[in-house]
């Protein structure tokens, strides 16, 4: 209850309190819980090396008795921090292995499987696996469409959007990104709505929606309100900098780029990070400030790289530095550069199947 109120300081406090009382009675599933507990408020801090720590030795003192459909945020939260940074084979490792489990029971939480069948998807296509990443997706959805609530359906419509976005698929990105904002918007829950606007003003912008997109980046910091963390703040900030960038305003989207990069600074989280350098080398590039934009566009690249599946957003990284290139004239480099972003280009058989 803590946590939901943001009130973190005080949860970790209780938690470490109950995680010595636990060590010293030798409660093994107490002792789990609540280094469980301490992940999660790690996790929500930025801090995603020492949530997996924590929550790797959580399952550990757990042994094998940590049930997957009673313990759903350990198993989920762990495969979605080792997806989002650099081990996608432990993540996949744990989702398959939790389903299986689930599977072989003869009754079972549908939303639940639902919910570690997407970030099953998500490990999936950042290993470029999108025909096996919507198929098992789409075959969750399928089996348990009436059972799964609102909030699961809205976490699969958001999946599927990304899906559809990361293969060049904008029109069905966009389509699933307004149904996940409209069932989030049916549940009440602020965070989901939040993250639901979000993404659908990510994914209007790559459609060239700039006045939609501005709605949806308002409605997400209305949704967020007053419990934004800086992280939220930060991907909220590359989303307002690309669409000052489309709006013709390139130095209001250097300022907010350069905040968002400020915010998310660390690279615990790359990907947002390469699409705000991106911004401020295209701001720098439109303004006549070649040095700095040709630093910012080797950033963004660099951070880029370090996020798992996100080849359309490295592929117009590359494009744009591509046309920086052969304006400056060094028709050999631009070349490179435009030979990487077709590498990246979505080929027809990577597309899913429409749903």
């Amino acid at each position: 209850m803590l946590v939901a109120l943001d009130r973190l300081d005080e949860a970790e406090e209780l938690l470490l309190r109950t995680l010595r009382t636990a060590e010293a009675l030798d409660d093994r599933d107490s002792g789990s819980r609540a280094l469980e507990g301490l992940g999660l408020i790690a996790s929500r801090r930025g801090r995603f090396e020492r949530a997996i720590e924590l929550l790797e030795e959580a399952l550990e003192r757990a042994g094998g008795e940590a049930d997957p459909e009673e313990r759903f945020e350990l198993f989920r939260e762990l495969a979605r921090l080792h997806g989002e940074g650099t081990n996608l084979p432990r993540s996949i490792e744990i989702l398959e292995e939790c389903l299986a489990r689930m599977r072989d029971r003869p009754e079972t939480d549908a939303a639940k499987m639902v919910g570690y069948t997407v970030f099953l998807s998500y490990a999936y296509a950042d290993t470029g696996d999108y025909g096996h990443a919507t198929a098992v997706l789409t075959g969750a959805l399928r089996e348990d469409a009436e059972e799964i609530d609102k909030a699961t359906r809205s976490t699969a419509y958001r999946a599927l959007a990304r899906l559809y976005a990361a293969t060049g698929q904008t029109p069905l990105a966009v389509e699933y990104a307004r149904r996940g904002v409209a069932v989030a918007d049916e549940t009440g829950n602020e965070w989901d709505q939040g993250m639901s606007h979000l993404l659908y003003a990510h994914i209007l912008l790559d459609d060239g929606q700039a006045d939609a997109a501005g709605r949806e980046l308002v409605a997400a910091r209305r949704a967020y309100g007053d419990r934004m963390s800086g992280m939220d703040e930060g991907f909220v900030r590359v989303e307002e900098a690309r669409r000052a960038l489309q709006q013709g305003d390139p130095a209001g989207a250097a300022d907010l780029a350069r905040e968002a990069i400020e915010l998310l600074g660390n690279l615990s989280v790359p990907g947002q990070l390469g699409e705000s350098y991106l911004v401020l080398a295209r701001s720098y590039d439109e303004t006549g400030r070649a040095d700095r934009a040709e630093k910012a566009y080797a950033a963004a690249i660099d951070a880029l790289k370090r996020q798992n599946g996100w080849h359309c957003e490295l592929g117009r990284a590359y494009r744009w530095y591509g046309k920086f290139l052969r304006k400056a004239g060094r028709t050999e480099a631009a070349m490179e550069a435009f030979e990487q972003a077709a590498d990246l280009a979505p080929s027809n058989h990577d597309r899913p199947d429409t749903v």
